[in-house]
């Protein structure tokens, strides 16, 4: 098929009904921008099947977490989060990263990383949709879809130049296992990942992830090390001079990404940023957790509408005040 952008390779690669209402227009785009020239990035557009695409939209972007995909925002049966976001009159597309859903493996896929997601990947989405859209988009992202998010803020690709604000659900890049401080565990594991097939596989979602995303996380979780680039930037340094309005949630009972994390996360982005603990002592009808904080009944009438009524405010240009 031919490109349907002036930036770069873009196909069509699929455009399928769902319930007889809506339709998902996917497209995969070869931005050519990073070392490996094989990646191409799937995105998928929600639509109302028989309608015309209203340019003047809000369009939002949804990065997935680990081990799922863009079903993690709308499901087979035609329900999620991005179905919400359609009937609110915004405008949803949906990034899946490198070897999930629709996006194809490329050739060094074992090395992928969050760092080349938003180094690369994330700036490319975001000036496919800018250009077809006229419009810059605000983020979702979820636990490590909100971390390829932050990051990418942090290395400056994301910015107020091309972003109106982003949401980040479970996000946070501070907590680690305790035993992963210690050099010596870090060492063991380094020398384990060396022995495993590039890939990591886990029973919590229907996609796996490159051995290189848990190199990083390795990496990572060192006392003297943290949150740092490959090659020594220091992301937690970088986000001082930032100010992308945020909206940010953390689930009371999510013992692997902690609330406070995630606030500690959210503020160091934006000053201002609007932070919510879902959790009973909060006001909400229970304790959430890291997937239900988004996928449930309680998170469809207390957390989705927190998301809209947020976007509706930033897009007209009120942000966090």
């Amino acid at each position: 098929m031919k490109s349907s952008s002036e930036l770069f390779p873009v196909s069509l690669i699929r455009a399928e009904i769902i319930a007889d209402t809506f339709i998902e227009d996917t497209y995969l785009v070869k931005p050519n921008n990073s070392p490996d020239k094989t990646v191409q990035i799937a995105v998928t557009r929600l639509g109302y099947y028989n309608s015309v695409a209203d340019q003047h939209r809000q369009p939002i972007i949804l990065i997935h977490g680990s081990f799922t995909n863009r079903s993690f925002w709308f499901s087979p049966k035609g329900k999620g989060l991005a179905r919400a976001l359609l009937e609110a009159g915004l405008d949803p597309w949906m990034l899946e990263h490198r070897g999930h859903g629709d996006s194809q493996e490329n050739l060094d896929y074992k090395n992928n990383s969050v760092e080349a997601y938003a180094q690369f990947d994330l700036p490319a989405v975001s000036s496919f949709v800018k250009e077809q859209t006229k419009v810059n988009p605000i983020w979702i992202g979820h636990s490590m879809g909100g971390v390829s998010i932050a990051t990418s803020i942090a290395l400056g690709e994301i910015s107020n130049a091309n972003c109106k604000g982003v949401v980040l659900l479970g996000a946070q890049t501070s907590k680690y296992p305790l035993l992963m401080r210690l050099p010596g565990i870090r060492l063991a594991t380094r020398l384990l990942l060396l022995a495993k097939k590039p890939l990591i596989k886990s029973n919590k979602g229907p996609e796996h992830e490159p051995l290189g995303i848990a190199k990083e996380f390795t990496r990572w979780s060192g006392f003297f090390h943290g949150w740092k680039g490959r090659t020594g930037i220091k992301f937690w340094q970088n986000l001082k001079s930032t100010s992308v309005p945020v909206l940010a949630f953390g689930a009371k009972n999510d013992s692997g990404d902690p609330a406070k994390y995630c606030e500690k996360l959210a503020t160091s982005i934006d000053d201002n940023a609007q932070y919510h603990e879902l959790s009973k002592n909060k006001g909400y009808t229970l304790d959430y957790g890291h997937v239900n904080m988004i996928i449930s009944e309680q998170a469809k009438s207390e957390v989705w509408p927190q998301i809209i009524n947020w976007i509706n405010t930033t897009k007209s240009g009120q942000g966090n005040d």
